[in-house]
């Protein structure tokens, strides 16, 4: 990212929330601010897709069958 336009953010979370960044972080062996880039960048190409007419998120181990969906993300 060029810091000449970074910007900073500054928001209130839960101690639910903050522990969930502070894990997924550490499992990802990134920061926290990556951890937040990246739940953003998901809901930017969950956007996308919505705008699309795709208003599901699945996961699938077997790319034949949907095992679980997440909808009304947006």
């Amino acid at each position: 990212m060029d810091n000449a336009s970074a910007k900073r953010l500054s928001i209130i979370i839960s101690d639910d929330l903050d522990r969930l960044i502070d894990e997924l972080a550490s499992d990802a062996g990134t920061s926290r601010t990556d951890i937040v880039r990246r739940a953003l960048a998901v809901m930017k190409a969950f956007k996308q897709q919505k705008e699309k007419g795709r208003d599901h998120i699945g996961f699938v181990e077997d790319a034949s069958k949907l095992d679980v969906e997440i909808v009304n993300v947006l």
